[in-house]
Formats: C-alpha cells, sequence, structure tokens
C-alpha cells in the first residue's frame, strides 16, 4: 500500500471509527489486502485497534493476526475470551497457530490450552521452543515410494490447499527416504515408480534442532523448505522459506535486544517494575564494572595529584579502547549468530589483532602528537600514544576472545557485549594510568 492510499484508508478509518459506521468500514477493509490492515492498525490507537480487529470476520482477522508483529498480536488478543481466540486460530495453518500461541503471556497461554483440541497444534506445543518442531507445518505432501510418476502427478493437483515446493517419498513405514523437485516430477516418465527416479541425498533436519540452525541449513543449501524427521527418521513435518524469514528476524532482533542488556519481552510487558527488573542485572554488572575502574583512578591518586592533566585524557583512552571493541565484538557475535565463525576462529583473532594494532598505531601516533603540542610535554604524549595502540589492540582481541569462549561454555554471545564494554574500560584505564605513573612521575 502506497505511503497516499496508506494516509487516506487511515483517514477514512479514523472518522468511520469516529461516526460508529462499520458498514462503510467494512467496506474500505474488503479492498485493503491483510498485511495493509495490519499497517493501518499499528497506527491507529489502542481503542480503535481493538474496534477495527473485532469488525473482522475469524478468517479475515487469522490472516490480518499473521502480518502484525508480536506487540500488537498480543495487545489486541490478550482482553479476548478464549473460545474467540481459538475461533480466529481454527482459520490457519497449525504452525502459524502455534507462533501466535507462543507470542502471548504465560497466563493468557495457559489459559487458552485446555481449550486447544486440533491434534497438529497440540503435537507442536508438545516440542520445545525454538526448535524445528515448534516451526514445522504438518500441511505438506509426503508420497509412497512404490507410487508411479503419472500417479503422483495428479495427488499434487488434489493437494492445491497445500505449499508443494517439494514431493517427500517414504517408505511404507513414513520413513524419509528421498526427495523431488516438481521440475523434476513432470520431466519423468509417467510409468515410473517415485523410488527410481527421486533423489536419495535428502536435506533434513531432526525435530529438536535449534530453529536458528535450521534457517543455517536452508540458506547454505538455498533451497525453498527442509523436511523435519524424528529420531527413527520419520517424516513429520516441514519448515518452509517463510518461516525461516520470520526466524532470521526474530532471532536478529533477540541478539540486538541481548547486546544492549535487556529482552523483547518487554515490549509488551505491562510492569514498569517488571521492564526496570528485566534491564537491571546487566546495568548492575555495568555498575561494578565502572567500579572498578573507578578503584583504578583511586590507586594511581597520587599520580593524578602530581600531574591533574593525566587526568584529562582518561575519557580520551576509554572511548577509543571502547569503540574499537564494540565494532570487534558486533561482527564476532553476528558473525557467530550466521554461522561464519566454524573453524575460522584463529583466522579471524589473527586479523582483528592486525587491524586492532594498525588502528591503535595510528590514533596513538595522532594523539601524541596532539597531547605533546597542547600540554608541551612529550613524555605525556608518549604515555597517550602507547596506551591507545595497547589498549586498542587488547581491544580488538577481547571482543573476539569473550563470545568464543562464552558460546563453548554454552552462553549466548550476544549476552556478553554489554560486559565488554566494562572490561575495555578498566584495561584501557589501567593501561593509561599505570604507563602514565612510569613515564611521567618515576622517569619525569
Amino acid at each position: 500500500m502506497a505511503n497516499g492510499t496508506n494516509r487516506l484508508a487511515l483517514e477514512s478509518a479514523r472518522r468511520l471509527l469516529r461516526k460508529g459506521a462499520h458498514g462503510h468500514l467494512r467496506k474500505v477493509l474488503n479492498k485493503l489486502h491483510a498485511a495493509d490492515i495490519a499497517i493501518l492498525m499499528r497506527q491507529l490507537s489502542h481503542k480503535e485497534r481493538l474496534e477495527l480487529f473485532n469488525l473482522l470476520e475469524p478468517q479475515e482477522a487469522a490472516q490480518v493476526l499473521v502480518e502484525m508483529d508480536s506487540l500488537l498480536q498480543v495487545e489486541v488478543l490478550e482482553d479476548m475470551e478464549p473460545k474467540e481466540i481459538l475461533k480466529i486460530l481454527h482459520h490457519l495453518p497449525p504452525d502459524e497457530a502455534v507462533e501466535i500461541l507462543d507470542t502471548l503471556p504465560d497466563e493468557k497461554r495457559e489459559e487458552l490450552l485446555p481449550y486447544i483440541k486440533a491434534e497438529d497444534v497440540d503435537r507442536l506445543l508438545s516440542y520445545q521452543e525454538e526448535t524445528a518442531g515448534r516451526i514445522m507445518t504438518t500441511d505438506y505432501l509426503a508420497l509412497s515410494e512404490d507410487m508411479t510418476v503419472e500417479k503422483a502427478i495428479e495427488e499434487v493437483r488434489r493437494s492445491r490447499e497445500k505449499e508443494v515446493f517439494y514431493i517427500y517419498v517414504v517408505d511404507s513405514r513414513n520413513h524419509l527416504v528421498g526427495v523431488l523437485s516438481l521440475r523434476q516430477l513432470i520431466l519423468q516418465d509417467p510409468k515410473a515408480k517415485l523410488k527410481e527416479v527421486m533423489n536419495p541425498d535428502v536435506i533434513k533436519v531432526r525435530v529438536d534442532m535449534d530453529q536458528e540452525e535450521v534457517a543455517r541449513v536452508v540458506a547454505r543449501y538455498n533451497i525453498l523448505a527442509v523436511p523435519v524427521v524424528d529420531e527413527n527418521n520419520r517424516l513429520v513435518g516441514v519448515v518452509t522459506v517463510d518461516d525461516i524469514i520470520d526466524i532470521l528476524q526474530e532471532e536478529a532482533t533477540e541478539d540486538i535486544y541481548k547486546m544492549v542488556g535487556t529482552s523483547s519481552d518487554e515490549l509488551w510487558e505491562a510492569s514498569t517494575l517488571k521492564v526496570a527488573w528485566l534491564r537491571l542485572p546487566w546495568l548492575s554488572f555495568t555498575l561494578v564494572g565502572e567500579m572498578i575502574s573507578g578503584l583504578v583512578i583511586r590507586h594511581y591518586h597520587k599520580t593524578i595529584s602530581e600531574m591533574v592533566a593525566v587526568a584529562f585524557f582518561v575519557p580520551l583512552i576509554m572511548a577509543l579502547a571502547g569503540a574499537v571493541g564494540n565494532q570487534t565484538q558486533t561482527i564476532i557475535v553476528r558473525a557467530m549468530a550466521t554461522g561464519r565463525m566454524e573453524g575460522m576462529a584463529w583466522r579471524i583473532l589473527k586479523r582483528q589483532l592486525g587491524v586492532g594494532a594498525i588502528m591503535g598505531l595510528v590514533a596513538g601516533l595522532l594523539a601524541s602528537g596532539l597531547v605533546t603540542l597542547v600540554q608541551n610535554n612529550l613524555l605525556m604524549g608518549v604515555a597517550v600514544g602507547a596506551s591507545l595502540l595497547v589498549s586498542m589492540t587488547l581491544s580488538s582481541v577481547i571482543g573476539v576472545l569473550v563470545p568464543v569462549f562464552a558460546k563453548k561454555l554454552g552462553v549466548d554471545p550476544a549476552f556478553t557485549v554489554p560486559s565488554i564494554a566494562t572490561l575495555n574500560d578498566i584495561m584501557g584505564t589501567f593501561i593509561y594510568l599505570t604507563l602514565a605513573t612510569y613515564l611521567l612521575v618515576r622517569m619525569g
């Protein structure tokens, strides 16, 4: 929906809602795609949003709900009766229904579970969150290996409501034994059996595989869907490319929140106290870290008292070391999230060490010259320049090593970002004041 059309639809919706002209508003909504209605609802007030959503038929509401972000989904569903929500979810494929259920607060989800009778939805909910089993669809096409190509094409024609990217071939016990693309299928001899023309080397994932790893598999092999099997290689579902796009967005968003020491949970958390509680752990860690930086400065109080100008450049050292650390850790955390770090940690470490050293040398020489000129003190210039060289080089190393070790310990690397910033502050302050003490106080 173009901006002009969007603005016109928004103005019309608000005017008709104010007048209570629901019949006319229905005509406006009938002309809009579900994605456009979702965009429209995002711009309405809370009251207007609920009123408009309640005008939609269950099937239409289901399509609009899928297009909304999780915050809006929670907002429109949290005050609805369980039976009304289930009327809407009934019109969605099981995987999309489960995805919406997962966005709801725990209390609301628990309230809905007793009413859920759909076998597929119930089965998907039995798998761990953020696994292939939780996000897969059970609406796929699997055909017997003994079926002929001619019969298989007829089955495809009868399966118009299913998303058929590939034909999955199974044996009599539902074990996944092969795969065919639609193009490959129609080019085969109509009388040939599927087991004779199928590709037996199937790219597949286990039902308990993490959804992020599933996304990597789909991206690595450039496929539109990937079959999901249980521990006995029985086909239980399929993860399609649209699910993968949602996963990539979700994981990227989750990493961004973790990198600033918070969680996406605060988006729909009504309690201000609970939102503050989500952020406090990392802020407390930062507080402790910066207190340590303060203790380092206190330890060198004689240096600062004898030459006050030394204190002028502490923020410079902390800022530049922190900036290099932030750049490195962002690159590394993202590379790890996308699987690009596999088998390359040592090579990347050496590269970042070199990059940090070059940037530290350039910044150190520039700062050294400026400080010497401004303070008319060569030793102070050397102290600042050498500190920048060492601290910026070490910041690059820390930005690589901390996320790598965190992953080995089973901690999400994105969680380490706030701690790296604090660590760089402590390290930069210590290096600078140690060098300043030696060069300016003892040698000066």
